[in-house]
């Protein structure tokens, strides 16, 4: 097991997306019957992991934007021979440095950026292989990123005297760090560019979806 408790405070610097994971009840609602479940490290709530992975994601990609490290960009092309016209949302590295801690959703895309991809195939690079579950799987990156910069303590499972899985929990020194983050500005720049980006929100959010899709591994197969 890693101990998170002994990093120092300077080390401790929370990603939007990781402040969305530490505080989803904000962010996300209470878990139903035939919804995805993700087991909040801070209170043991239950809540969608769908909308807790959206919510994540557009808190990384619009806190890129806002700070000048990416740009949005939709590009027109075609598909099937030319019969289709298509627009694409690429990510576009921008005049802005990166602010934002390694091993983040954050910094993964700004280096994503320098090759102007797509943004569902960023976010597909992200998820990095196909699962059954893949807000599970995004969430669990990030948690990874948090225990490698000892802000989470890390341990594994054991099955069969196997290691089989990694879990995580949330120390004091994180839970106070955290409770002095505020997560309103989060909220207010989606919802800032839900209302005068309205276009390119729907499309980082139709990126979110085809990412997804893309990495669920198909039932004919």
């Amino acid at each position: 097991m890693s101990h998170a408790s002994t990093a120092t405070a300077t080390a401790l610097t929370f990603a939007p997306s990781e402040l969305v994971l530490l505080n989803g009840e904000r962010f996300a609602p209470e878990a139903g019957m035939l919804t995805g479940k993700e087991e909040l490290l801070t209170t043991g709530a239950k809540v969608h992991s769908e909308k807790l992975m959206d919510a994540a994601v557009h808190a990384a990609v619009w806190a890129l934007v806002e700070a000048g490290t990416v740009r949005l960009e939709t590009r027109k092309g075609k598909a099937l021979f030319g019969l289709i016209k298509t627009e694409k949302t690429h990510l576009v590295r921008g005049a802005g440095g990166n602010p934002f801690p390694p091993r983040t959703l954050e910094s993964f895309l700004a280096e994503q950026a320098g090759t102007e991809p797509e943004l569902d195939a960023a976010l597909a690079a992200y998820i990095g292989a196909e699962t059954t579950d893949v807000p599970g799987r995004v969430l669990g990156i990030i948690k990874a990123g948090m225990g490698e910069r000892n802000l989470l303590d890390v341990e594994q499972k054991k099955v069969l005297m196997v290691f089989s899985s990694v879990g995580y929990s949330l120390p004091a020194g994180t839970r106070d760090l955290a409770a002095r983050e505020p997560v309103e500005p989060i909220i207010q720049r989606a919802a800032r560019a839900e209302q005068t980006q309205s276009e390119l929100y729907r499309a980082v959010h139709k990126a979110i979806d085809s990412a997804t899709v893309q990495m669920t591994p198909s039932q004919n197969d």
